[in-house]
């Protein structure tokens, strides 16, 4: 993937903003296959050509707007089409696949209640970000977004590394307090995809 950034090609839109992309959501596109495939280097595979899809796509996608929610869906397509494949394969030898690949299968197949709970969590998350004070919120999202240390994020504001740590801690305290209603929904989709 890395010659996939360095291509004449690539150069020459926003650069930056794609790579970010990249390093922001790489090892989760990866992880995310992972639950469903158990097999890292497929599911790296899975991801890295959902960049590629999302890059061919870029003049027609509104890339400022839920960019992870479009590479989820595009790692969800791949794994539901790899294992549609390998079960037509094992039937065509008259053959099964395991329990756990066909279970992937029944609940990547209904994604309308997983696709609904990610937009009402989406929109309780912004909401929530906005009413934090605006501290709390540039601290959380030097952290989550930037992926930056504590250190490095005390050294950008001026700030000592404690409060860092103090603002970073109100901010889960928020969001936990927002999101307890959902924790069981989302509890029993990871439980789900944790049966492969």
């Amino acid at each position: 993937m890395a010659d996939f950034f360095k291509s004449r090609e690539f150069r020459s839109v926003n650069e930056k903003y794609i790579e970010k992309i990249y390093i922001t959501h790489y090892w989760r596109a990866v992880y995310y296959a992972n639950q469903f495939l158990r097999d890292t280097e497929l599911s790296r595979e899975i991801a890295q050509d959902a960049f590629v899809s999302l890059w061919r796509k870029r003049e027609s996608l509104d890339l400022s707007n839920n960019v992870e929610y479009y590479l989820l869906s595009t790692v969800r397509n791949k794994v539901f089409n790899h294992l549609r494949s390998k079960q037509r394969r094992a039937n065509h030898i008259g053959m099964e696949i395991p329990v756990s690949d066909r279970l992937n299968l029944i609940t990547l197949n209904d994604s309308s209640s997983e696709r609904l709970l990610y937009s009402e969590l989406s929109a309780i998350l912004k909401s929530t970000l906005i009413n934090m004070s605006p501290n709390i919120r540039e601290t959380f999202l030097l952290s989550r977004e930037e992926d930056l240390s504590y250190k490095e994020i005390a050294e950008k504001l001026g700030i000592s590394t404690k409060t860092v740590e103090y603002r970073i801690s109100k901010a889960l305290i928020v969001l936990r307090v927002a999101l307890k209603d959902y924790l069981p929904l989302m509890i029993s989709f990871i439980l789900l995809r944790d049966l492969g």
